[in-house]
C-alpha cells in the first residue's frame, strides 16, 4: 500500500527544516571565501521543486515550466538544490553555454555523477553501464566496443535484411487496417522492438516473445522518472515505497529470467559458421582488464542488454510517431516527401526504398532534423558531472557538481531559429537556418537531441538510419491522413521520453500505382 498524504506532507517539513538548517550552517562557513573566487550561478529557491516531488509525487524532469521561469528570471545558467541535502546542480539553457561545456571543455564535463537513489544503482550494477558508468577506463571499454563493434558502419549494413524485415512485419499491420482509423503507436513500437532485439541477440523472435520482453521493460522505463522519491532517506522511502522497490526489483529480475537463457544460447552459438554477430557476442569477449582482465558477469551482461534496448527503442519510437504526426497535421509537407520518393522510383512496381536510395531525398533529411528539433523525446540529456574546477560564464563550476542542459530549450532558442515553434523541414535546405548543420556540435550547437561531446548519444546515426527507412516507406505505402472530424493534437506528456498526450490516430490509405 503507498503511503498516504500526511506521510508526504511530515516527509516533506522534516525535509525543509533540516534543508534551512544546513543552508544556514553552508553560507556561514563558506562567507568569509566569497570574496576570493569567482561567484557562483544564481541560486534559485527550492521550494517549489520540493512542493512538486513530494505533494504532488512528480519527477524533476515533469516540471520544465518551473525550470524556466528560473531561466527567465535568473538568466541562462543557474543553480538549485533538487534535495535538502543535496548539492547545487547548475541548469544550462544557452546553446553557446552548452557548447563551451561540452565542446570547448568536453573532458571537465564527461563524468556523471553518483546515483542518488537505490533504484539507479541497483538497475546499473552500481553504474556498470555507459550511461551512468563515470569517465574513466570503464566507460571507453563498453562505449568503444559499443561504437566499433555493433554501431560500426559495416556491421550496420549486415543488418539490413532484418530491418527489411521489421518494415515487412510493419506494413503487412498497417495493411490490414487501411482506411481506418488507427492508433499507430503500439504499431511502431513493435518493429522498433523486434528490430532492436534482433540487433541485440541475434534473433528473430514471435510477437509473444516481444511482449514478454516489452513488458519489464516498459515497467523500469514508464517509472525512472519516480526514482527520485528514493533519494531523500532511502532507508525510511524503502519502508514508505515498499510496494513500487519491490515491483521495480521483480521486473529486473524478470528481464534476467528472460535474458540469460537467449545470452547463453549465443555463447554456444559463437562459434558456428554463419551466426549474424550481434550486440551479446561482443559482450560475451569482452574483458575488464581493471579488473583482473575478468569478463562480464551475469547481472552486467542483463543490464547492458536492458540499456541496449531501451536506448534503441523507446526514443526511436517517440521521434517516429512524432514526425508521422507531423505529416499528417501538414499535408503539404507530406506531399513534398511524396514527390520526392517519386522522383526516385524507376517504375510503380518498386517494392520498397532501399538504404541506398535515402542518400537522395535531402528533403527527408530535412524533415528529420526538423521533427528532433521541435519534438526531441528527452528535455534533457542525462545528467553530467564535473571533474575539476571550471570557470564557464563567468561562474565558477566546482569539481563534482551536477550540470543539467535543457535540449528543448537550446532546440527552440529564438537567436538561431526563426519562428522556433513553427514545424518547417525547409529550415535544413539550402539557405535555410540550418543548412549544413552537423548533429554532433562540434562547430556549434543549434540541436541537443542525442546530446554533444563526449556522452553524446553513440547510436545517434543508427537512429537516423531507423527514422528515415521507415519514414520513406511508411509514406511510399500510405498517404497519411487525420482522422475524419478530429485534428491533430500535438500536445505533450512526460513518460521516458516525451510523448503525445493523445497518441497519433490516422487513416491510411494504400497509393495507387499509376
Amino acid at each position: 500500500m503507498e503511503p498516504t498524504a500526511s506521510c508526504y506532507i511530515l516527509l516533506s517539513l522534516c525535509s525543509l527544516c533540516l534543508y534551512f538548517f544546513f543552508r544556514h550552517v553552508l553560507l556561514r562557513a563558506n562567507s568569509n571565501n566569497r570574496s576570493k573566487i569567482l561567484p557562483f550561478p544564481p541560486s534559485a529557491s527550492p521550494l517549489p521543486f520540493i512542493i512538486h516531488i513530494f505533494f504532488r509525487r512528480r519527477s524533476i524532469y515533469d516540471i520544465v515550466h518551473i525550470l524556466r521561469r528560473f531561466h527567465s528570471l535568473l538568466g541562462p545558467i543557474f543553480s538549485l538544490r533538487l534535495t535538502p541535502f543535496s548539492k547545487p546542480s547548475i541548469f544550462i539553457s544557452d546553446p553557446h553555454l552548452a557548447h563551451s561545456a561540452l565542446i570547448v571543455h568536453g573532458a571537465a564535463f564527461a563524468d556523471r555523477p553518483h546515483a542518488d537513489s537505490e533504484p539507479a544503482r541497483f538497475l546499473t550494477v552500481n553504474n556498470h553501464d555507459i550511461s551512468s558508468s563515470f569517465y574513466g577506463s570503464l566507460w571507453q571499454l563498453l562505449r568503444r566496443n559499443l561504437t566499433s563493434e555493433t554501431l560500426h558502419s559495416s556491421r550496420i549494413r549486415l543488418f539490413a535484411p532484418g530491418r527489411r524485415w521489421a518494415l515487412e512485419h510493419l506494413l503487412n499491420s498497417l495493411r490490414s487496417q487501411s482506411g481506418l482509423a488507427v492508433v499507430v503507436k503500439e504499431t511502431f513500437q513493435q518493429a522498433i522492438f523486434s528490430l532492436v532485439v534482433l540487433l541485440c541477440f541475434g534473433e528473430k523472435l514471435s510477437m509473444s516473445e516481444i511482449r514478454d520482453i516489452e513488458s519489464p521493460l516498459v515497467f523500469l522505463l514508464s517509472t525512472f522518472t519516480s526514482f527520485n522519491v528514493f533519494a531523500v532517506f532511502p532507508a525510511v522511502t524503502k519502508v514508505l515505497f515498499r510496494k513500487r522497490w519491490e515491483n521495480i526489483v521483480r521486473c529486473r529480475e524478470r528481464e534476467a529470467e528472460i535474458f540469460l537463457p537467449m545470452i547463453r544460447a549465443r555463447r554456444e552459438r559463437i562459434q558456428s559458421a554463419g551466426t549474424e554477430y550481434c550486440y551479446v557476442d561482443s559482450l560475451l569477449d569482452l574483458k575488464l582488464p581493471k579488473e583482473g582482465g575478468r569478463g562480464l558477469t551475469d547481472d552486467e551482461l542483463v543490464v547492458l542488454c536492458h540499456e541496449f534496448l531501451a536506448g534503441g527503442i523507446d526514443t526511436t519510437t517517440t521521434a517516429l510517431e512524432w514526425t508521422m504526426a507531423e505529416l499528417v497535421k501538414n499535408q503539404c509537407v507530406q506531399s513534398k516527401i511524396w514527390m520526392e520518393i517519386q522522383s526516385l522510383m524507376e517504375s510503380d512496381d518498386v517494392e520498397i526504398i532501399e538504404e541506398e536510395d535515402l542518400q537522395r531525398m535531402p528533403y527527408l533529411k530535412a524533415l528529420l532534423m526538423e521533427s528532433l528539433r521541435r519534438h526531441p523525446p528527452g528535455h534533457f540529456v542525462l545528467p553530467h558531472s564535473v571533474t575539476e574546477d571550471v570557470t564557464l560564464g563567468g561562474f565558477l563550476i566546482p569539481k563534482g557538481t551536477e550540470v543539467n542542459f535543457a535540449v528543448a530549450d537550446v532546440n527552440w532558442d529564438r537567436r538561431n531559429w526563426a519562428d522556433p515553434f513553427e514545424f518547417r523541414p525547409e529550415r535544413f535546405m539550402a539557405g535555410g537556418d540550418g543548412e549544413g548543420l552537423d548533429l554532433s556540435g562540434r562547430r556549434e550547437i543549434k540541436i541537443m537531441t542525442f546530446g554533444a561531446g563526449r556522452r553524446m548519444c553513440p547510436g545517434y546515426r543508427l537512429a537516423m538510419l531507423h527514422l528515415e527507412f521507415f519514414v520513406a516507406n511508411l509514406v511510399k505505402e500510405f498517404e497519411w491522413k487525420v482522422e475524419s472530424g478530429s485534428e491533430v493534437d500535438l500536445s505533450e506528456k512526460l513518460e521516458f521520453t516525451m510523448v503525445m498526450k493523445h497518441p497519433l490516430r490516422a487513416r491510411l490509405f494504400p497509393r495507387f500505382k499509376k
